[in-house]
């Protein structure tokens, strides 16, 4: 999809390596144990200056920044593009460029993806446009457009227009939920969303301990302890 993924985070290797297990990134992507700072300057040498002597022209790649905390303001700030998660830090929400109302990252790539067909509809809609204007014009030089072709004619590439932009409405399904579906579908089986969650399920679930002793009155006793798998972790 032309996307590249990075994780950058002030968390110790160990824990960022098995997000990124989960996620599917691989191990050169991940970048732990950084200050805010570091992922200031991270994000600094991936940006691309725009040219000098051409204003118009931009950078075809951008750098976005994702983040929830504190630490990753600097880095969200100057990034391209700054998203912050909706259920993070205030000062992340105010340096971003976007917030999300929650945490849920599948909204983010939908959103890219919606931008990207919103940008080729315009386009399309500009060259038909266009190109019907140049026709009028052709025909009307020609002597063969009358007053009522002409504003026909306007009047037929409004409605194709609309109808053209009308496609990124929703349709039955809601377009969220297909990305979803399909990105569960692409991933691999052992780092799929369910099998995730059960994992986490199985992280959180209270453990029980029992120890057993014999007392002086050679009565047993029993001790059990609760404990979930992430605290013994």
């Amino acid at each position: 999809s032309g996307i590249e993924v990075i994780m950058l985070t002030g968390d110790s290797e160990g824990a960022a390596k098995l997000i990124s297990k989960q996620v599917g990134l691989p191990d050169d992507a991940v970048h732990s144990q950084l200050l805010p700072e570091d992922k200031l300057h991270f994000i600094g040498s991936l940006l691309i200056p725009p040219p000098k002597r051409c204003s118009a022209c931009r950078p075809k790649s951008l750098v976005m920044m994702v983040g929830d905390g504190i630490n990753d303001a600097p880095a969200l700030a100057v990034a391209d593009v700054g998203v912050a998660m909706g259920e993070g830090a205030s000062l992340a929400m105010e340096m971003s460029d976007i917030t999300l109302m929650d945490s849920n990252l599948t909204k983010l790539l939908f959103t890219i993806r919606m931008g990207a067909r919103v940008v080729v509809t315009i386009q399309e809609n500009i060259v038909l446009s266009l190109f019907a204007k140049l026709l009028v014009v052709g025909l009307t030089f020609a002597g063969k457009m009358s007053l009522l072709s002409a504003i026909a004619a306007d009047v037929g590439v409004m409605l194709v227009v609309t109808l053209n932009g009308m496609k990124l409405l929703p349709t039955g399904q809601n377009d969220l939920e297909k990305e979803r579906k399909k990105r569960v579908s692409l991933m691999d089986p052992a780092s799929s969303y369910s099998e995730v969650g059960q994992n986490f399920e199985l992280a959180h679930r209270p453990a029980t301990f029992h120890h057993q002793n014999v007392n002086g009155n050679g009565k047993m006793n029993e001790y059990t302890a609760g404990a979930s798998a992430a605290e013994i972790v």
